[in-house]
């Protein structure tokens, strides 16, 4: 399995009678995980599709300084900054308007019975919001010093299904410099401010592929193979990394 790149900057963006793209990003790259990006107009409206067999995460990356709101059945949010937003399945409605012109990601993972029974012990309570400056911050030796990584997602009891999801930012030679996982695949948003470059594989160079990433940018990183992400001086590190458990133990 390949590594995947989207590139924003090679797509046209083509807005329907309301104002939004909805396209799937890499579409057939896994089969329990899609992700989808949301392009809007300023003054557009999205309520999205309520999912009752899938878990769903989104992510406002403050791509390119775009501002919006959201609205459930509890509050309103601003998302005028990095931020995500995880709605409670099928039970409670929200609508997504573009107060400027606007860009997001929605990953919708699948969950199988065994995700479902782990949930029914014990899961993260929803609808769930997090800025990324309330993100707990953490340490990983695969980062270079001076790298600030940040949890949205992480451990046994704050997931949401197997996925899991965490955010990285450094500058000037600095970034992610990792042996592969086995036990995820990962996919990667470039947030706001993002121009770095991403390296996939080991060895020989013609073992290696090369992407280059500017914010709004998506890939995807299948489990496996050692992977760096990486500014050079006068670049930007910004990316939100969503994983997803390759151990399926359900139906």
């Amino acid at each position: 399995m390949n590594a995947y790149a989207f590139y924003e900057a090679g797509h046209t963006v083509q807005y329907n009678e309301h104002g939004v793209e909805v396209f799937e990003l890499l579409p057939g790259t896994h089969d329990e995980v899609r992700a989808f990006k949301y392009t809007m107009k300023a003054g557009s409206s999205v309520t999205p599709e309520l999912y009752k067999d899938s878990s769903v995460l989104y992510v406002f990356g403050h791509v390119h300084g775009g501002v919006g709101i959201l609205r459930d059945e509890h509050r309103v949010y601003d998302l005028d900054t990095v931020c995500f937003y995880a709605p409670n399945y099928e039970h409670e409605a929200y609508t997504i308007t573009a107060v400027t012109d606007f860009e997001f990601v929605q990953v919708v993972a699948h969950m199988d019975s065994h995700d479902w029974a782990c949930a029914g012990d014990t899961q993260l309570s929803l609808p769930f919001f997090r800025t990324e400056a309330q993100c707990d911050r953490y340490d990983q030796d695969c980062k270079t010093p001076g790298t600030i990584s940040r949890t949205v997602l992480f451990g046994e009891f704050d997931r949401l299904g197997r996925l899991t999801c965490g955010i990285c930012e450094a500058v000037d030679c600095g970034g992610t410099i990792e042996k592969g996982h086995p036990e995820v695949h990962q996919w990667n948003y470039a947030l706001e401010g993002a121009n770095y470059w991403m390296n996939v594989g080991s060895g020989d160079v013609e073992n290696i592929e090369h992407y280059d990433r500017v914010e709004g940018d998506w890939d995807f990183i299948p489990a496996g193979p050692d992977h760096t992400l990486y500014a050079e001086m006068g670049q930007k590190v910004h990316y939100c990394w969503v994983e997803f458990n390759t151990h399926k133990r359900g139906e």
